[in-house]
């Protein structure tokens, strides 16, 4: 009966836990909340001990000290599984951890993508003068213009988008490892420079026909500083093609389209956006290459080992 008058130790249940199960216990038994403000009507000897109790927990408070054993990403400021989150890496984290091929292989896979977002940008009125084409006037043009699927207005986005991004990769748009904002602006501008001059030099040179007089000389877009060249004649190329700027077709080379139904600019374009495209692949390539290497090696020993477990053919067939 002594529980009526008070707790008496000789009957205390925790007495007779085992020595170790108490300690584990008391351990992960639940801290002493700590109030961060104490009230008016609190005893002095209570606002007394409580610097105390602050300097027994300094983990409790919101600015941790330099020395403090809790991990910053903690979400148990009493140092509970510390740890486990000694180890823990935000995103961003892994994010800056993806080098090398990595990120070689993740520039070259995006490479095509932001090349054609960029063409789409620039040729947005050529877009809507198609949109419109679809939805605007009466029900007599719209009707015509569902017959003949806006042929007109198809013809010139289809080459501004084709034409746009050849000049975009013929620049080196978004051909560097790292992405410099301004730069690639500036890429993207002049790619929509060199288009609509080369519109206008077309246009010239129709004029010009039509006239019956002699049309104004070629030069190149990309050097116009090169040797000027009167319409009509060839540089020294294989079947007396007029490539502007001495541009030399160069082995292997295959364009879109057979270089005998491409304008004199378009030539030099293709060209150009070949060259380009495969200094880009050499700088992928060599920074890539410790990964090939090591994805190289271990394909080998797989082959090796495979080929002794079932042979030649099956091995090799199988890695």
């Amino acid at each position: 009966m002594g529980w009526f008058w008070g707790n008496s130790n000789n009957d205390d249940p925790v007495k007779k836990l085992d020595p170790g199960l108490r300690e584990y216990l008391e351990n992960e038994a639940p801290r002493e909340y700590i109030p961060t403000s104490v009230p008016s009507s609190q005893p002095s000897s209570s606002a007394s001990s409580k610097p105390a109790d602050t300097q027994a927990h300094p983990s409790q408070q919101p600015g941790q000290p330099e020395n403090s054993s809790v991990p910053p990403a903690s979400l148990f400021p009493d140092g509970r599984y510390a740890h486990l989150w000694k180890t823990y890496k935000p995103p961003k984290d892994d994010a800056a951890e993806l080098k090398g091929a990595e990120r070689v292989i993740e520039k070259y896979k995006q490479r095509t993508d932001t090349v054609q977002r960029a063409a789409m940008e620039n040729c947005a009125l050529e877009h809507e003068a198609l949109t419109l084409c679809f939805q605007t006037g009466n029900w007599q043009k719209q009707l015509k213009s569902r017959a003949t699927m806006c042929s007109e207005e198809n013809g010139k986005f289809s080459r501004c988008f084709t034409t746009q991004t050849k000049f975009l990769q013929a620049l080196g748009y978004a051909a560097a490892l790292e992405w410099d904002e301004e730069r690639e602006e500036r890429v993207q501008m002049h790619a929509d420079k060199l288009y609509h001059e080369m519109l206008d030099y077309e246009t010239q040179v129709e004029e010009a026909r039509a006239a019956g007089v002699e049309p104004p000389p070629l030069t190149s877009l990309f050097n116009p500083q090169a040797k000027l060249q009167p319409a009509g004649k060839a540089e020294t190329t294989p079947g007396d093609l007029e490539i502007p700027g001495g541009e030399s077709i160069p082995a292997g080379f295959k364009p879109s389209k057979p270089l005998e139904q491409l304008t004199p600019h378009e030539r030099e374009l293709e060209i150009r956006a070949h060259n380009t495209s495969l200094e880009a692949r050499k700088v992928y390539a060599q920074e890539a290459s410790p990964f090939l290497k090591t994805h190289d090696d271990a394909r080998q020993k797989r082959q090796e080992k495979a080929v002794s477990w079932f042979g030649e053919t099956i091995g090799r067939w199988v890695t």
